[in-house]
């Protein structure tokens, strides 16, 4: 368990010549005069990527993933990305992994890379997009989404170790094994195998000893050829045979968990653009889903039983982006802390003039003396980095810069415009079935049609539970009210109550109890109650007292001062899961995995690696609650990782975590076949 996701600065020393050089390994990032070249032989050319690029329309593959064990600059990557565009089909994605202990701040990044003017385009564009200092994995999209980023800021053995990913090329860079031997061990060196298939290959610029036998012994060939420029050697190979398949790659020992198709079992024509996926829901969760697939070639249909995008809970008129960051590291805390720094990078990019997302902020302030020490300890131990959560506003509190608030129906949309989307509304899915047929597996049928899918995504909060193919889940709705009141009405209060009204101005989110975002169009919006087992629909007066009383408090006016009968509002259903947890993955019978993991009932660390059942393409991603905006976008680009076959943004432990399956697995290890 970490203790801190800060990471430590590179120690730089800066050559008249401007290169960086680092101090703490005594070493070069790259060579001054001959950099790119380097690159381009050492990496590019002896990856044989040219030719396996033009290549890939006649292999009937949409993307090509390589993985890095050295960021540094950026600039394998960089002419990495240059060369794909140059040679590759332009239908096709280019998935770039690497690992950074000692990732450069944004600011010695630019410096280091105002080197090299012939890549200024691609430069501009990754500092544009650089992410947030903090440890985990960090997913980057560039070039309209053909281009997609994977760093892990942290150890490399433990990058790889959390990646769920089938690797076609390796760049073995990063510092000299004589001078970083810790990086170099039999774990990166396992892992570079478990990430790996038949035909896999690798080039390093070394041709050290450590590296060579590493790779030989976990089965791949190495051979030696002349190194660039001065140096004699450098190594290359690839790995002649890989016995274990993707799924019992990915396993890694828990085999119920899985959660990818085996290529072997693909049709070979079944790529991006011969896939056709029905997503089941027009909310925040669908939107995001349907958006993420489109961005990777994907035809999506979105099939939505209400008359609207976004009407039941992502319908609310103004969201916020409150992650309630735990003080301390777990796989849950580790997803929201990289759904929030995906999701807020992601809805800058979608409105970068500010139309219907404003960055301006959250202060968190403690609902009791427990928490203030709990968030004055999350500050001193500086567990996040500064440009996450810092100390600002009152006492006690703390302030999470890159929040803001959302107009929710208008993000949906911006979604939901795209040429590979097609929304249906009014339109109810009655039955799934499969069909066994390739490459569409799923037939899927409303009152009015048929149609053929190669995937599915059921994306219906609560109203998952009506449909009675899939198997029960253990979601349940908690009712929420928000409350709205004119600025104008709130003026008059205060002027009546002899109140100043200018405590009403908010520059950022206030949240305690409850939240209150800044004004939009001359109104506030406030809330929300939490009522668990109430399902009525009616917005209620009391309820507006609730949300009143919550917002005189944030707003220090005294209690009584504003009316509810000034106030409008809206009631919707948070999906909640008994963990806190949303269930994002493949969905399996509860009866086949009791049939086939049922030893857990006797030994709950029974380790399997062989998956016994298969991943058909039928998905669930449910039980947001009410952090939506933080954790959908982030379980969008998770789905359509697995739907097309590419590496996933999220950890290993966090996918577990999200598994749909965990409901039963847990009841098998408490012998206990309920939920």
């Amino acid at each position: 368990m970490l203790t801190s996701y800060c990471l430590a600065s590179p120690q730089l020393n800066w050559g008249d010549d401007g290169a960086p050089h680092s101090t703490q390994f005594d070493d070069v990032y790259f060579d001054k005069d001959a950099g790119l070249e380097e690159t381009r032989y050492v990496f590019l050319q002896h990856n044989q990527l040219d030719e396996r690029w033009k290549s890939l329309d006649s292999s009937n593959k949409s993307h090509f993933t390589i993985a890095e064990t050295g960021f540094g600059t950026g600039l394998n990557f960089l002419c990495a990305w240059q060369a794909f565009l140059a040679s590759a089909p332009s239908d096709t994605t280019l998935h770039f992994i690497s690992v950074e202990k000692f990732p450069l701040s944004k600011s010695a990044l630019t410096n280091a890379l105002k080197m090299w003017p012939s890549l200024e385009t691609y430069s501009q564009a990754l500092i544009a997009h650089y992410p947030e200092l903090s440890h985990g994995l960090h997913r980057i999209e560039l070039a309209q989404g053909r281009i997609q980023l994977t760093l892990w800021f942290g150890e490399a053995k433990e990058g790889f170790s959390a990646l769920n990913a089938d690797v076609d090329a390796w760049f073995l860079d990063g510092f000299a094994p004589s001078k970083n031997p810790e990086m170099w061990s039999p774990t990166l060196f396992k892992h570079i195998h478990r990430l790996s298939h038949q035909g896999t290959s690798f080039s390093t610029f070394t041709a050290a000893g450590i590296v060579r036998r590493g790779l030989k012994e976990v089965g791949f060939e190495v051979r030696k050829v002349k190194g660039f420029g001065h140096k004699r050697e450098m190594a290359v190979g690839e790995l002649a045979e890989q016995t274990l398949s993707l799924t019992e790659r990915m396993s890694q020992g828990e085999a119920w968990f899985n959660v990818r198709q085996n290529p072997a079992a693909l049709p070979t024509n079944n790529e991006n653009q011969n896939k056709h996926v029905l997503v089941v829901g027009a909310g925040l969760a669908g939107a995001t889903t349907a958006y993420a697939l489109a961005k990777q070639g994907v035809n999506v249909t979105v099939w939505e039983q209400g008359e609207s995008v976004a009407c039941k809970a992502s319908g609310n008129p103004q969201g916020m982006l409150y992650p309630k960051l735990a003080s301390q590291d777990t796989p849950v805390n580790r997803f929201y802390l990289s759904a929030y720094l995906y999701a807020s990078k992601l809805y800058s990019q979608l409105d970068d003039d500010a139309v219907f997302w404003q960055q301006c902020g959250l202060e968190q302030r403690p609902t009791s003396e427990k928490e203030k020490q709990r968030f004055a300890s999350l500050l001193e131990n500086k567990l996040y980095p500064e440009s996450i959560v810092c100390k600002h506003g009152e006492e006690g509190s703390i302030f999470l810069p890159l929040s803001g608030w959302v107009v929710l129906t208008d993000l949906c949309h911006k979604l939901l415009d795209h040429p590979l989307i097609d929304v249906q509304l009014n339109t109810r899915l009655d039955a799934l079935t499969k069909t066994g047929s390739v490459p569409l597996s799923w037939q899927a049928s409303t009152q009015a049609q048929q149609q053929s899918f190669s995937h599915v995504v059921i994306c219906t909060a609560n109203d998952t539970h009506e449909l009675d193919f899939l198997p029960e889940t253990p979601a349940y709705p908690i009712r929420g009210q928000v409350s709205y009141l004119p600025l104008e009405a709130a003026k008059k209060a205060c002027s009546n109550a002899n109140e100043d009204s200018a405590k009403l101005t908010t520059e950022h989110v206030l949240c305690q109890k409850g939240y209150v975002s800044p004004a939009l169009q001359d109104t506030l919006h406030f809330g929300s109650t939490y009522d668990a087992k109430d399902q009525d629909e009616t917005v209620r007066t009391e309820g507006h007292c609730r949300n009143l009383r919550i917002l005189e408090s944030l707003l220090h006016l005294k209690e009584n001062t504003l009316n509810e009968e000034d106030c409008g509002g809206r009631v919707s259903f948070r999906c909640a899961i008994p963990d806190y947890t949303p269930m994002i993955g493949p969905i399996a019978s509860p009866a086949e995995l009791h049939s086939h993991y049922a030893i857990l009932s006797k030994n709950a660390k029974w380790k399997c690696h062989q998956v016994a059942i298969e991943q058909e393409g039928l998905f669930i991603n449910i039980g947001h609650g009410s952090r939506g905006l933080v954790s959908t976008p982030l379980s969008g680009a998770y789905l359509a990782s697995l739907i097309t076959n590419t590496p996933s943004p999220l950890e290993q432990s966090i996918i577990n975590k999200l598994h749909p399956n965990r409901f039963v697995i847990r009841a098998l290890k408490r012998s206990n076949a309920n939920y």
